[in-house]
């Protein structure tokens, strides 16, 4: 316990007395090797898990004695583990709020003990905690549960769980089958029209939820004896009390308690899953598509999460034996930062392994920044919806999250008894982080955009293939340099010879008929050699398909065909393009500048350019030129920028004919000097443009990043 010993809130409940009621019951639990006493309170079941030292406190609390002399007896029986008087008003305030103790004396002093605990000041962040997590008790569920404890031990069974096991697998293969349906078909579940059916789903799954630990809790012994309404940021949702888990020795059976909502939450979904499946759109599909949605989302990354205080924290605060796992994590960190940072010695009191130490701080770390990422998508999803109800969402967790933290642990700055002992240090920090906030918001950084791009040569023909045919020999190797007329590529085509003999016996039928037509004087000999004309005509044609059979040089160049050697023995189609020819050995680069930064195109000059491409990234190639195109297009110069041969630039996959990428985006066009580099094959090759702009601070970057956020998403 802490050492602030006096309390100005003291003189409210010195001179009361106090007692434990008859109805408490004390039974002792083990976590590893600490011991622990748990008060239960039989009747109005209320639950205080205490240390062995404040167990003997609470034993000493007596009618026969006021509050003062008690704690002045236990400062002098052990004046090391004794509370100050502030921790002993907060013990005190527990128990009364647990139902564990009665004021001696009647009305009038419990009075008194009641204004004196509401005397006590909360933080606001408390305060706003009440008005959003609100509950309003309802029913006593007690004989509910004893009627259907034999349906409960049936929902509970082994058969049973195999059974749901069974139907989670297959719900889950059908969603895999079916995700990017569920994925489009989620983005309009908070339209308007549908809010009231997407609460009620998860009303009724809540009650589901809730009744699944309050029967597990009974079905292990324990009493539940409030159900009711909680008010969590304003919405109604079901509660179930199961404290009296708390109470059960068996960790395992207290992990139980925890899961049996999510066991119902995994039972409805599976459920939702498959007749989402195999419904038809209309109301059934919908319902099903609610029900999905509330209950793994809620399940995934709420319920399930030990980093988030809900079911998983409880699970796994038993299954590593440390209750209290959130704020035990905060002590630790606390004393961390006394011990190595303000250089306090270290407390004694609860002795920790250096493992355990190890795995609270990680946790606290962990749990803070998962409930930073949750609590910015939450923030992002309803903001898409309705961006002034985000905005307030996000003013309140910035407030309990960022804001009420910040503010209590600055707190002890206010306070002499601190900076007596620690003055110096609070300087140097405050001083670091001041200059710290200064460079970040004042000090120019050097500053670099990185483009991705393609080279293409300057001047370059692409080769295509000419008529239908089988690649027989391919002449040159990649990268060889060819003159104007030299052979390329043999092909063979089976199909055009034989339509060659074809023409050619027709042609032998035709001139015979001509000399008949000739010796008789026939009236037919005009339209006989007009088809012998025809013959003629489609002859020339066949030979000139044949000639092209042998694909050559239309110039000379740097022949540039990667693979084709592969592809000897195939046959390819009219029009296949199977190499280039490069005029000269001149490249450009094609970079690709997203919209969002467009502003920056005014800064950009060559000679702060420089290009590295891949396969020869230890060499820089300087840039000689560098225009903008411009107008924005979607276009991509090459299929080599795009993720499907490792890029980063997202590509429209509706259009597969012509390769387009997903947002517009400005075309960088730079002429690089090649020198440097030895490699002929250039054309096509991936690469990265460096453009050194005007230097910038830290806090100029993050305002215009924020900024551009704000407008391309939400339109400002």
């Amino acid at each position: 316990m802490g050492k602030q010993t006096f309390y100005d809130q003291w003189h409210r409940i010195a001179e009361l007395r106090l007692g434990l009621r008859p109805s408490v019951a004390v039974r002792q639990q083990k976590f590893r090797n600490d011991i622990f006493y748990v008060y239960h309170e039989l009747i109005h079941s209320g639950f205080f898990r205490a240390r062995p030292e404040t167990h003997v406190l609470i034993q000493l609390i007596k009618p026969s004695q006021t509050l003062h002399e008690v704690w002045r007896g236990f400062v002098n029986i052990s004046p090391k583990t004794a509370p100050g008087q502030k921790d002993f008003f907060d013990l005190i305030t527990a128990l009364y709020s647990a139902n564990l103790v009665y004021v001696e004396g009647g009305v009038n002093e419990e009075r008194l003990l009641e204004r004196a605990l509401q005397k006590k000041k909360k933080p606001i962040a408390a305060k706003i905690s009440e008005l959003l997590f609100f509950r309003i008790p309802l029913l006593d569920p007690e004989r509910f549960l004893k009627r259907v404890t034999p349906f409960i031990r049936i929902i509970y069974g082994l058969p049973a769980i195999c059974l749901v096991f069974l139907m989670c697998f297959w719900a889950g293969y059908e969603f895999v089958l079916g995700a990017d349906r569920a994925f489009s078909q989620s983005k309009t579940i908070l339209q308007m029209g549908n809010l009231l059916p997407l609460y009620i789903a998860m009303f009724l799954t809540h009650i589901a939820h809730e009744f699944s630990h309050a029967a597990l809790c009974k079905f292990y012994g324990g009493n539940v004896r409030t159900v009711g309404v909680m008010l969590l940021m304003f919405t109604p949702l079901p509660y179930a009390d199961v404290s009296a888990s708390w109470a059960f020795r068996n960790k395992w059976h207290r992990a139980a308690v925890g899961a049996a909502g999510m066991y119902s939450d995994i039972i409805f979904c599976s459920i939702a899953i498959i007749l989402w499946a195999y419904s038809p759109p209309g109301v059934l599909n919908e319902v099903a598509m609610n029900l999905m949605f509330v209950t793994a989302v809620y399940t995934v990354f709420f319920n399930a999460n030990p980093l988030m205080r809900f079911d998983g924290y409880y699970i796994l605060s038993d299954f590593v034996a440390i209750p209290n796992l959130h704020t035990a994590a905060k002590k630790q960190v606390s004393e961390l930062f006394k011990n190595k940072v303000l250089s306090e010695p270290e407390t004694n009191l609860y002795k920790v392994s250096q493992r355990r130490k190890i795995f609270l701080a990680t946790f606290f770390l962990a749990s803070n920044t998962y409930r930073i990422i949750i609590m910015v998508g939450i923030v992002k999803f309803i903001a898409d919806q309705y961006f002034g109800l985000g905005l307030a969402v996000a003013a309140a967790l910035a407030y309990s999250t960022f804001l009420a933290p910040v503010t209590k642990f600055l707190k002890p700055l206010g306070e002499p008894s601190f900076m007596a002992k620690h003055r110096t240090k609070a300087l140097g920090a405050s001083a670091s982080l001041i200059t710290l906030l200064a460079i970040v918001v004042l000090v120019p950084l050097p500053y670099a955009r990185i483009l991705e791009g393609v080279v293409e040569a300057t001047e370059k023909t692409r080769i295509f293939v000419p008529v239908n045919g089988i690649v027989d020999k391919v002449y040159p190797r990649s990268g060889e340099w060819v003159e104007r007329g030299d052979p390329i590529i043999a092909f063979s085509n089976p199909e055009l010879y034989l339509e060659l003999q074809g023409i050619d016996a027709k042609i032998r039928g035709v001139q015979s008929r001509i000399s008949q037509s000739l010796a008789q004087g026939s009236v037919t000999f005009a339209a006989i050699e007009q088809e012998y004309e025809t013959m003629k005509v489609t002859r020339s044609y066949i030979v000139s398909q044949i000639s092209k059979l042998l694909l050559k040089a239309p110039h000379a160049g740097l022949w540039t065909s990667p693979g084709m050697k592969a592809h000897i023995g195939q046959w390819l189609m009219r029009g296949a393009e199977v190499g280039v020819v490069l005029r000269s050995g001149d490249y450009e680069f094609k970079a690709i500048l997203k919209q969002k930064d467009a502003s920056e195109i005014s800064a950009m000059v060559a000679s702060d350019a420089t290009a590295k491409l891949e396969g020869q990234r230890d060499s820089t190639l300087s840039v000689l030129e560098l225009r903008v195109i411009p107008f924005s297009q979607k276009d991509l110069p090459s299929v080599a920028v795009s993720p499907l041969a490792g890029g980063d630039v997202a590509m429209d996959l509706q259009n597969k004919d012509n390769p387009q990428a997903a947002e517009r985006f400005f075309l960088i066009v730079s002429s690089l000097s090649t020198e440097s580099i030895n490699s002929n094959i250039l054309d096509g090759r991936r690469g990265w443009l460096r453009i050194k702009l005007p230097s910038r601070s830290v806090g100029q970057r993050v305002y215009a990043n924020v900024r551009q956020f704000f407008q391309r998403r939400y339109k400002l």
